[in-house]
């Protein structure tokens, strides 16, 4: 692990995201457990559905990417954060507008006057969040405009921040239009809107920042980009593909960018094996210092190794069954629509997404929260080990059972789910309890 991540200018509001994101992911986790049976009917049609994804998407994963770009970037970068009190409005401001827009987006109203009072708070709650994502667009984007150096990362940070921008004025925009009474013809508008937010600023944001702290973990100095830059140059791709075919109503443009984008994510695959492959073979000692794949600590007598790497792993793994579901989907060869649709969006969000942000916080919060002399006094149970597994297992599960229309198979993913979301929460929990050392500079 480099020790340009050891003192973190930023750390203190990174991790105020970061655990706030961990509270979004099980209340995610526990949402889709008790509304299991919900996935039965079309997404528009279940405020629970609705009022889930917003909660995963801007809460979870969301939340949890700013945690990690505020935490790493001016470190990684070399440069001051731009504005951390801006960072600080901007979190209550997202706090209360997504706890908000997911109770209203949930919510079911049976008079006139509650269907009145939710929307005009729906809006509100709306423009909190949007004012939220601009305000981090600007933060972070000046940020990076610091940085001696641009390489691939830093434009997919750039990139990433425009969608995020786009994906938040589209859904206001789609707040205001059904307020104002009318029902959307098609849903052009919200497909457009999910896929700017999970291919432009999901996606784009988790290929920066693989290529940009996975070397620094295993300590790889510098590695071959050109993987990298053809996932980049091919997501872009399939995200304006799909949007003029959904806007035109063209199968053969969406089957053909769902073949793109299944051909970056074997790009953005083999980027991170060219990178995993130059790792060194020796081990990170003890104090921290030198390279190695991890940060270690002792447990029980042995080493203890945090890494992202199985994470990072098997977050490619299901963008890859993301990406197949959604070649799947749009030639319609196999299952129905919804549920294909479902699979291919929770194994997307919940697989490729939350893994990897998952295997930040592994790596990252052990880096932010303990000092190098509380290390060797850490013990771990063995129950923390059960997070990993049970993660991958309860995704593909909850997938699996989407996809199949089973609804005790989602709901047992869920659980599983659930548990291993917990366990990562009270694992962060203890890391906090042992000896907190975040330093703002």
């Amino acid at each position: 692990m480099s020790n340009r991540l050891a003192r973190i200018p930023g750390a203190r509001i990174g991790v105020r995201y970061l655990l706030t994101s961990l509270g979004f992911w099980v209340l995610f986790n526990g949402g889709t457990f008790l509304w299991h049976q919900r996935f039965q009917a079309f997404y528009f049609r279940e405020p629970a559905i609705l009022g889930l994804t917003h909660l995963a998407a801007i809460g979870w994963l969301t939340t949890g990417l700013m945690g990690i770009m505020y935490a790493t970037l001016p470190a990684t970068l070399g440069v001051r954060p731009n504005s951390l009190r801006m960072a600080c409005a901007q979190y209550w401001f997202q706090v209360v507008g997504i706890v908000g827009l997911v109770l209203t987006m949930s919510l079911v109203p049976y008079t006139e006057e509650a269907h009145s009072y939710i929307n005009r708070a729906r809006v509100v709650f709306g423009l909190l969040t949007l004012v939220a994502l601009v305000t981090f667009a600007h933060n972070t984007a000046s940020t990076v405009g610091r940085g001696k150096e641009w390489r691939l990362p830093e434009f997919h940070f750039i990139m990433a921040l425009f969608y995020l921008a786009i994906t938040g004025l589209i859904g206001m925009s789609y707040v205001f239009y059904l307020n104002s009474g009318f029902t959307p013809p098609t849903m052009a508008y919200l497909k457009v809107h999910a896929h700017f937010a999970g291919l432009g600023w999901l996606a784009l944001t988790l290929m920066g920042l693989t290529y940009k702290l996975l070397p620094l973990e295993v300590g790889v100095e510098s590695a071959p980009q050109r993987w990298g830059l053809a996932a980049s140059v091919l997501i872009n791709l399939v995200l304006w593909g799909l949007f003029f075919g959904f806007s035109y109503g063209s199968p053969a443009l969406m089957m053909g960018s769902a073949l793109l984008g299944l051909i970056g994510l074997v790009c953005h695959s083999l980027q991170v094996h060219a990178i995993v492959h130059l790792t060194p073979p020796f081990p990170l000692p003890l104090d921290g210092g030198g390279q190695g794949r991890g940060d270690s600590i002792v447990t029980r007598g042995m080493k203890k190794r945090y890494s992202s790497l199985p994470y990072t792993l098997a977050s490619c793994a299901f963008g890859l069954v993301a990406g197949l579901l959604g070649v799947l989907l749009t030639a319609g060869a196999v299952g129905t629509d919804v549920a294909v649709e479902y699979a291919y969006a929770y194994a997307a969000g919940a697989g490729w997404f939350g893994l990897y942000f998952t295997g930040q916080m592994t790596w990252l919060m052990p880096v932010l929260l303990q000092p190098d002399a509380a290390r060797e006094s850490l013990f771990e149970p063995g129950w923390v080990n059960l997070e990993f597994p049970g993660q991958v297992a309860g995704t593909a599960l909850v997938t699996v059972g989407l996809l199949v229309g089973i609804s005790l198979l989602v709901a047992l993913g869920a659980a599983v789910n659930l548990a291993a979301s917990l366990l990562g929460t009270l694992r962060t929990v203890r890391l906090c309890w042992a000896q907190p050392a975040v330093v703002e500079r």
